[in-house]
């Protein structure tokens, strides 16, 4: 798959492009979009296996229209990919939902979130 064909229009700018990374911790999944280009190339990688991260960024209530059934998403114009980050802000997307007062001060950055698919 090529990045040009996951691309889609979010936002306020409809000529923004976005991808949307499956993200699994564990057993469970997320749901990241992605506007910045080194973040869209690294989750890729991700996916291929040719880097190891993990997403990271500001955590905003609600599903953002694209990370239900949770009722919280990575914000999209912040969200990255990285290789290490506190361990305040790890955790399962469960643990997230059940103690969301907690990461929205922080973030969220689950160290074992892997990209396991990109939505169409």
């Amino acid at each position: 798959m090529t990045a040009l064909g996951s691309f889609g229009c979010g936002g306020s700018d409809p000529d923004q492009p976005f991808t949307e990374f499956v993200v699994a911790v564990d057993d469970e999944t997320f749901v990241v979009r992605a506007s910045d280009p080194e973040t869209i190339r690294l989750g890729f990688a991700n996916l291929r296996g040719e880097a190891s991260v993990f997403p990271i960024g500001p955590l905003l209530r609600g599903d953002g229209g694209f990370n239900a059934p949770w009722a919280w998403h990575i914000d999209p114009a912040a969200a990255r990919f990285t290789e290490v980050a506190i361990e305040v802000c790890d955790g399962r997307p469960s643990y997230v939902q059940d103690h969301i007062d907690d990461f929205v001060p922080i973030g969220y950055c689950p160290w074992g979130g892997r990209v396991v698919a990109v939505r169409p």
